[in-house]
């Protein structure tokens, strides 16, 4: 852990009781994303003291953490925090895409820097990478971050983290063509979390998707390098510029390969249309193999995954009226829409 990393989460609870004998991490693991955080090709330059520092943190017990953090941080929280720990606790893990945001909010060794940090369950993070349940955060560890913490000897987290990606890299090739070059790849994949998202319309800077890529391929290649390799159907030279030429088997076996590997909500939305669409319910085999074959097959994966973007960022912005307040969340959509308008 950075000299950075360690005075960021020195303002927040670190450990708790489990028994008079043993304690336990509050934070298993911590990241800081977006253009405050990661290098981000901009339109127009911007000074960085105009961005928040974007942080999530991932806990074991959330209403443990809560109620020493609103010990610690009071000033952290909205008007919710007159409700008492138990009220927010169930608003993260019950609303929205399962995280609390705390938004514009200054940490006591540095009173010049805005933060906004955002609250998720261990369970609830290892749900959304191996089943994009809402691809809330699991859309943002598709991507470059700045990890401050993360717990080596928890095989569940890593295994989940793993397998994000790899969902990320299967959804992506079955959008793209036969052959295809690394910056399509990586613009495909960072698309994913982003496609039905409302905010990309009022909110976000129209080249959004380009600017996190190309100032980051090779962490982009860091990230996505052994999965590239290791698949059997996949061929790339390990050249890492942008123009490199990456050439997929589309044969029936590998499609139907990739398609078996779709995240349970994904396959779930694929299930849906086709139950509407025939009156007959079906098991996912069947609906597998039929897509298969299909002529509307990336349509149909296009149409999943954006179900999925479009309910939960919508509940989560509703959501942070609540636990950011009337007044940061107007300050925050203000600052979106000059950003998006500069």
């Amino acid at each position: 852990m950075t000299e950075f990393s360690s005075k960021i989460l020195s303002n927040f609870p670190s450990t708790y009781a489990i028994n008079e004998q043993s304690e336990q991490q509050h934070i298993v693991f911590s990241f800081g994303y977006g253009s405050g955080v990661l290098k981000q090709q901009q339109d127009i330059q911007e000074p960085t003291s105009l961005n928040q520092i974007d942080l999530i943190f991932v806990i074991n017990h959330s209403f443990k953490f809560h109620e020493e953090n609103l010990q610690l941080n009071p000033h952290h929280y909205s008007f919710l925090k007159y409700f008492g720990v138990s009220t927010i606790a169930k608003i993260q893990e019950t609303r929205g895409a399962r995280i609390y945001f705390n938004p514009y909010v200054k940490l006591n060794n540095d009173s010049n820097t805005l933060y906004k940090y955002g609250i998720i369950s261990r369970r609830h993070l290892i749900r959304d990478l191996l089943d994009w349940e809402t691809l809330y955060v699991a859309g943002r560890l598709q991507k470059p971050v700045s990890v401050m913490k993360i717990d080596q000897s928890d095989q569940d987290l890593l295994y989940a983290l793993k397998t994000n990606l790899n969902s990320a890299l299967h959804v992506a090739l079955l959008l793209l063509p036969e052959q295809f070059t690394l910056k399509e790849l990586f613009l495909k994949i960072t698309s994913l979390s982003y496609q039905g998202d409302f905010r990309m319309y009022v909110g976000e800077n129209k080249n959004k998707i380009s600017n996190i890529v190309l100032p980051q391929v090779d962490a982009f290649v860091e990230l996505y390098s052994n999965l590239i390799l290791n698949d059997s159907h996949l061929h790339w030279n390990k050249t890492r510029t942008l123009d490199t030429i990456v050439q997929q088997d589309v044969t029936a076996a590998a499609i139907f390969r990739r398609l078996l590997g779709l995240p349970k909500f994904v396959i779930q939305n694929l299930m849906e249309m086709t139950t509407l669409k025939t009156r007959q319910h079906q098991d996912a085999e069947e609906v597998i193999r039929k897509l298969c074959v299909s002529t509307q097959r990336k349509e149909k994966i296009e149409h999943a995954v954006r179900s999925i973007v479009t309910r939960s960022s919508i509940s989560q912005t509703f959501k942070g009226l609540f636990t950011a307040g009337f007044l940061r969340s107007t300050r925050y959509a203000i600052a979106k829409l000059q950003k998006m308008i500069r």
